[in-house]
């Protein structure tokens, strides 16, 4: 959030010149000495956080200057000062312009700095409240975009999307079970209901073949995961969820593709994802071969702790199983 600035207008300069050289040590203050100078330096130098506008000045008085900066500039906090206070000028001053305070000339620098104050902090915490609105906007869209990918992965390959939600589901218990904080964990889930996004650019018949693949096959699928890092690449995610799904088949031992990267330079959302990923494929039933069982998934990434995959993770998913009754859930 920017340094909060405040723009006073008066038309007598020698008021205006006093205010600014004893708040300008708080502030960054600029001076307009008509309503028409005032919304003009609103315009080009805005926005301000306050406007402080008198009352009795000629060609616009004070109400219709901050009735028009509330047009232009809504979140601008408005304070009338005037020499000329009765009860039908304050009323149409909170009408028609909306103000904050409604102080009386002569006023002391004092009490205009602690008005100034409390309506600076009033207008922080409107953006603050603003900025959480538009980062909960982005976040629901961002999440219509990925259900949106997870419909059209679907409606080409049910099994591929079953088993994107299962690693989802997976992926974000183990996240949860090392302790990361829920920002985490949300990305977690998010770059893996999408993690085999890729696959959209492999022949279904590839995808669903019975028996063995012949090499150029396999070398196809094993494109995949850059595939997807391309495809979400121009979608703004708060973490790199692409890069996340480029490194899901990556093992620690360097034995993984596409990069053959190791240990910590896998990022830990992908270790995560990896054995997710791992888990639910041996313990789920497939076109091409029957489910292996989840006994035989929990024994492999077992065995392979410290080799293939992260023991940490492996540690909080073996006892999700063992301990905690994890159970994938299929969707409804």
């Amino acid at each position: 959030m920017s340094e909060p600035k405040v723009l006073l207008v008066d038309d007598e300069e020698q008021i205006l010149k006093s205010f600014q050289r004893r708040l300008k040590d708080h502030w960054t203050l600029d001076i307009a000495t008509s309503g028409k100078e005032g919304l003009r330096i609103l315009q080009e130098k805005g926005p301000y956080a306050v406007a402080v506008s008198d009352f009795r000045m000629p060609e616009m008085d004070g109400i219709e200057f901050l009735k028009r900066v509330r047009e232009t500039s809504p979140d601008t906090i408005r304070i009338m000062l005037t020499g000329y206070a009765d009860l039908q000028t304050a009323v149409q001053a909170v009408n028609e312009s909306q103000v904050f305070r409604f102080l009386n000339k002569p006023c002391p620098p004092e009490l205009l700095r602690e008005s100034l104050a409390q309506a600076i902090k009033y207008y922080q915490a409107l953006q603050a409240e603003r900025e959480l609105i538009d980062l909960r906007r982005w976040r629901m869209s961002l999440e219509q975009i990925v259900v949106a990918l997870v419909r059209l992965v679907e409606s080409r390959d049910p099994y591929t999307a079953g088993h994107q939600q299962r690693v989802a589901q997976l992926s974000s218990a183990i996240a949860v079970e090392m302790g990361l904080e829920t920002a985490q964990v949300d990305i977690i889930r998010m770059a893996a209901i999408v993690h085999d996004i890729g696959k959209m650019y492999v022949p279904i018949e590839f995808l669903n073949k019975p028996g063995s693949l012949r090499e150029a096959e396999f070398n196809i699928i094993r494109l995949h995961p850059e595939v997807g890092h391309e495809i979400l690449g121009p979608i703004e995610f708060e973490q790199p969820v692409g890069l996340i799904v480029l490194q899901h088949h990556e093992r620690i031992n360097g034995s993984g593709y596409p990069q053959g990267l190791r240990n910590q330079e896998i990022r830990l959302e992908a270790r995560i994802i990896a054995v997710a990923d791992v888990v639910e494929a041996m313990s789920s039933h497939r076109p091409y071969r029957p489910s292996r069982g989840i006994d035989k998934a929990l024994e492999e990434i077992e065995k392979n702790a410290g080799v293939l995959y992260d023991s940490a993770v492996v540690k909080a998913c073996l006892s999700l199983f063992k301990e905690k009754g994890f159970v994938f859930q299929d969707k409804t």
